[in-house]
């Protein structure tokens, strides 16, 4: 008799597990096809003429990548160059080197920090015109620009991007 009450308990723990197991995948599978979404409330101006969303929302089960920050230089970690416009370019060619080494995109990326050395409108208008003819995406990332007197990375560095992405 002892041993028929234990079989039946044990029963019904291996088919409350089994019951539990089927309902954790269910809703796996269930958060995997969540996409992650883009907000832009209208109570808030449209950012994106700025080329940014004031919101991005990773689901569940999503994988985060995050980088460092990306900059104008060449493969042996020289600065390219001193102009501006050239650093922008070359700072989202090697942002979207980095991507692709990760086997992502630039529209993986849901935010982006750039610091500028002495920022100024001018800088900001040069960092969109650029960065649009480059950054073709679905919907843009998050975005922060920060002015910054000068960056480490190396002498004469006027910008660097750092990003977020998710798959």
């Amino acid at each position: 008799m002892t041993q028929r009450i234990v079989s039946i308990l044990m029963l019904t723990v291996l088919l409350a597990c089994t019951a539990s197991e089927n309902a954790t995948s269910k809703k796996a599978n269930t958060m995997e096809k969540e996409e992650i979404s883009f907000i832009n409330p209208s109570e808030l101006f449209n950012p994106q003429q700025n080329g940014f969303s004031h919101i991005v929302k990773i689901p569940q089960g999503k994988e985060h990548y995050c980088f460092s920050g990306q900059w104008a230089s060449d493969s042996d970690g020289k600065l390219i160059s001193k102009d501006f416009k050239e650093q922008v370019s070359k700072a989202v060619v090697n942002v979207k080197a980095a991507l692709n080494a990760a086997g992502l995109s630039l529209n993986d990326v849901v935010k982006q920090t750039v610091y500028i050395v002495d920022f100024t409108p001018d800088k900001k208008e040069i960092l969109v015109d650029v960065a649009a003819k480059e950054w073709r995406v679905k919907n843009f990332p998050a975005s922060t620009i920060v002015p910054v007197p000068l960056l480490t990375t190396a002498p004469n560095c006027l910008i660097e991007i750092e990003i977020i992405a998710a798959k």
